[in-house]
């Protein structure tokens, strides 16, 4: 007992030096370790957030292939009723094509640069058109403006079969 004793004496700068070093390599295992569980929240989050976004642009285009499909078949009907000279019927339709546009335009992915901008265009057209078909049914315009009517309503369905047909491409190579 007494050489464990005189060790101690002797030595205790060393064990302590050695039970630092001890310490200080557990410090620095559990620094690597706590690092890595870190990283790996941070890499998992980040691919939450991704899913998140991939999956809100899927929901966005699926809308907004909805709106297409509503929007032309809402064309179809005005011009129907143009075509009939049902100028009420076709006035009562023209707010909602107006409104479905603005819901395509503000859903419509930025790299559908040249298509915005038609919708930008379609829009302005949906308002003229309400306006000239609120002056045929109140016979301030001769029933001939029929004619710029449906082509400003060809235009936006040409238009918006366009958006839809390269929003299904999209789908269906798994772009949403």
């Amino acid at each position: 007992m007494i050489a464990v004793i005189e060790f101690l004496q002797n030595h205790w700068g060393d064990l302590v030096s050695v039970a630092g070093l001890i310490a200080s390599l557990g410090g620095l295992i559990w620094a690597i370790r706590a690092q890595r569980a870190a990283v790996a929240a941070e890499n998992a989050a980040e691919a939450a957030e991704r899913g998140a976004k991939e999956a809100a642009d899927g929901i966005g285009r699926t809308l907004t292939v909805a709106d297409v499909q509503r929007a032309i078949s809402l064309i179809e009907r005005i011009k129907e009723r143009v075509a009939a000279g049902r100028w009420d019927a076709a006035a009562e339709r023209c707010p909602d094509l107006r409104e479905l546009l603005y819901n395509i335009e503000a859903r419509l992915p930025d790299e559908y640069g040249e298509m915005r901008e038609g919708l930008t265009v379609a829009v302005g057209q949906a308002q003229e058109l309400e306006r000239l078909v609120n002056r045929l049914r109140l016979g301030y315009t001769p029933p001939e403006y029929s004619i710029e009517i449906v082509e400003a309503l060809n235009y936006m369905q040409a238009l918006l079969q366009r958006i839809a047909s390269r929003l299904n491409w999209e789908r269906s190579q798994g772009r949403d």
